[in-house]
């Protein structure tokens, strides 16, 4: 046994009135300089001292190998607490553990363990539950066997390995045995088979739910990919859906088709980039701007909503099937009219059929005329 540990055990079993230095203090331990190394307080308080000196070759560590127990390594100003075990499968170094997890090797400045067979090598490193691993500085590691090889990355739950990729996050479920790794460096990588949730209201009333499949979200949403508390959805065939309940409406006006098509006519159209597309990739529409001088639809003149949009072309439509159904009419009575007219006439009774036809068509050319002077619009 270590010269230290023997210091130790004798200072916990000695008398407390030998040791006591203080009134609150039922131990007390010193170096022969008089440097406070250790003090128990009589309301359980526990202080452990130590000079930090990076300890490179490892001699100061109190304890290696396997078993249970709990470590202050003052040398490296390390924090060990559970057990190492060797012959645990480590899925992550394709092997076993050989029980030196908490060998000064092992052991990063400033770094700390929890848990069985946890491993904090590098500094500023913490690591813990079952064999999880954070290797490099500042890495955080916590789960089952869980590895932060990045710098400053975080790897949590079952299987996650952040994969050598710097302040990067990764979340694990335990629905697959299948390591989730980080692709890229400052990324944030989940596994969540039953679905993300975010709330953005205390009452979890609000928020988005980022959902698996089939399941029904928060909001009642089933076959979502995308599920929001306001009721609009990204549906696992990729189809946006909106909010269009009229339970969830008010001041309704109803709609002129004639003056929506008018306003179309003004509505300037035209192909276009956005400044961060790719090269070649086009789109058509209106600007924003005009859109809403047009129809004062919206929240604002810099965005078009897309049930806006809709809705104006739902209207265009619906007054160009009237005209259409209203001219296919006024044809009909024309028809008419041109055979009553031709089997009065003696002169275009025996007319070709051609010439009947176009008669018809200057009629319903005329009456077409007409009414384009009637209605400007």
């Amino acid at each position: 046994m270590r010269r230290s540990s023997l210091l130790l055990v004798a200072l916990l079993f000695a008398p407390a009135t030998a040791l006591a230095q203080a009134p609150d203090s039922l131990v007390t331990a010193r170096n022969a300089d008089g440097t406070l190394r250790m003090r128990l307080n009589t309301d359980g308080g526990l202080l452990v001292g130590g000079a930090y000196d990076g300890d490179a070759t490892g001699v100061g560590i109190p304890a290696v190998g396997v078993g249970t127990r709990m470590i202050w390594y003052p040398g490296k100003a390390a924090f060990r607490a559970g057990n190492v075990q060797s012959g645990i499968r480590n899925d992550d170094l394709i092997g076993t553990t050989n029980g030196t997890d908490w060998d000064a090797a092992n052991v990063g400045n400033y770094s700390a363990a929890f848990g069985q067979s946890t491993r904090a090598s590098g500094d500023y490193s913490f690591a813990a539950g079952y064999v999880s691993v954070a290797s490099q500085q500042s890495a955080f590691a916590m789960g089952e066997n869980n590895t932060a090889s990045g710098a400053a990355s975080v790897a949590l739950g079952y299987h996650a390995h952040t994969n050598a990729r710097q302040g990067s996050f990764v979340f694990a479920d335990r629905s697959s045995v299948d390591y989730l790794r980080a692709g890229v460096n400052h990324s944030a990588n989940w596994r969540v088979s039953g679905g993300f949730r975010i709330f953005t209201a205390s009452n979890l009333s609000t928020g988005v739910t980022l959902q698996s499949g089939a399941s029904v979200s928060n909001w009642g949403q089933s076959n979502a990919v995308i599920s929001t508390s306001t009721g609009a959805y990204l549906s696992t065939s990729g189809v946006w859906t909106n909010i269009s309940d009229v339970r969830r409406k008010r001041d309704f006006v109803p709609v002129s088709g004639e003056d929506v098509l008018a306003r179309l006519r003004t509505l300037p159209l035209s192909m276009w980039s956005y400044k961060v597309d790719p090269a070649g990739v086009r789109h058509m529409g209106p600007m924003a701007q005009d859109f809403r001088r047009a129809y004062g639809l919206g929240n604002d003149s810099t965005t078009i909503g897309t049930v806006d949009a809709d809705g104006v072309a739902l209207a265009a439509a619906q007054a160009l099937e009237v005209r259409t159904r209203t001219q296919a009419e006024r044809i009909v009575v024309l028809e008419r009219r041109l055979a009553a007219l031709e089997a009065r006439s003696p002169a275009t009774a025996g007319l070709p059929w051609g010439v009947g036809l176009l008669a018809l068509a200057g009629l319903a050319g005329g009456y077409l005329s007409g009414r384009r002077r009637r209605d400007p619009a």
